[in-house]
């Protein structure tokens, strides 16, 4: 925080930001009059403004944005260090991740079971936030090495290359045939992926399960109805990571020791952002790119 207005009012506290205060703020800018913010829900905005998408991102030297996006790290200061904002930086992915799991998802009870299907940045935070949580299991299904070796070292029990194991039966076999309480779809391919949740969902003993859709595709989901009849489970969409407090409780559980920063792949200066902006579309061993100031 480089400067502050009269009015920037840390939500936190309830006492003005200081300047030098270090901060990370929501990547979704919403109005707080609209009927879904009216009803407590700004991940779906109808005056939606964006950082990086139709309003300049922070790809840049400074950026200004209204007080209510911001949120104190004072509380990542001891542990993290001079990782601070590398720290700080991941606040908005998890939170994204927390969005779909805990808000969206309902959250679990500790000893459930849970599959993430991606290893990207959000399935990935998924992992460490569910074991958190108290999840008996935690599996991931990912094709990439580097990011099932991330999932473990995040808290991951099991993991699945599904390109050469059958996803369905390693995770009946992880858990004893229960299956899982929660899914998450994080891959962005559906038509490929769906087919093999909704198997362990009819095969898995344990019933009542929830599958939430963070992934952002246009591909249509072959959707068996019956599944989800008989065996009592549903599907919620999650979208975004504002409201319900969700940015603060990242950042206290980042400061109770989940570390989020061992998912930073590389950084980089904001010269060499170009360039790994396209590299990221291909290169799998990449998961997250920061920027960093010089």
């Amino acid at each position: 925080m480089v400067e502050a207005g009269p009015e920037a009012i840390n939500r936190r506290t309830n006492r003005r930001f200081e300047i030098g205060e270090p901060v990370c703020v929501e990547e979704m800018l919403w109005c707080g009059h609209c009927r879904p913010c009216a009803e407590g829900f700004p991940n779906h905005c109808e005056n939606l403004n964006e950082l990086g998408f139709n309003v300049d991102g922070a790809f840049a030297e400074y950026v200004k944005v209204d007080a209510k996006y911001a949120w104190s790290l004072r509380e990542l200061e001891d542990r993290y260090g001079d990782r601070l904002f590398l720290a700080g930086s991941l606040v908005e992915p998890t939170s994204v991740a927390y969005n779909a799991v805990i808000v969206r998802g309902g959250g679990i009870r500790p000893g459930d079971n849970v599959v993430i299907l991606g290893g990207g940045p959000i399935g990935l935070a998924a992992v460490a936030i569910l074991k958190h949580a108290g999840a008996a299991k935690v599996i991931l299904s990912e094709p990439s090495e580097t990011r099932r070796n991330l999932a473990i070292e995040l808290g991951a029990d099991h993991v699945i290359d599904p390109t050469k194991e059958n996803f369905v039966e390693a995770v009946l076999d992880y858990t004893n045939g229960l299956g899982a309480k929660l899914f998450l779809e994080a891959t962005g391919v559906p038509q490929i992926v769906w087919p093999q949740i909704e198997e362990v969902i009819w095969r898995a003993r344990g019933i009542n399960a929830t599958v939430v859709i963070v992934a952002r595709a246009d591909a249509k989901i072959p959707l068996t109805g019956e599944v989800f009849q008989v065996r009592r489970a549903q599907i919620v969409g999650s979208q975004g990571h504002s409201g319900h407090g969700t940015f603060p409780r990242v950042i206290s559980l980042m400061a109770s020791g989940m570390d989020m920063t061992k998912i930073i792949s590389k950084t980089v200066t904001m010269e060499e952002i170009p360039e790994y902006i396209k590299r990221l579309q291909t290169d799998k061993s990449l998961v997250k790119v920061t920027m960093v100031n010089e």
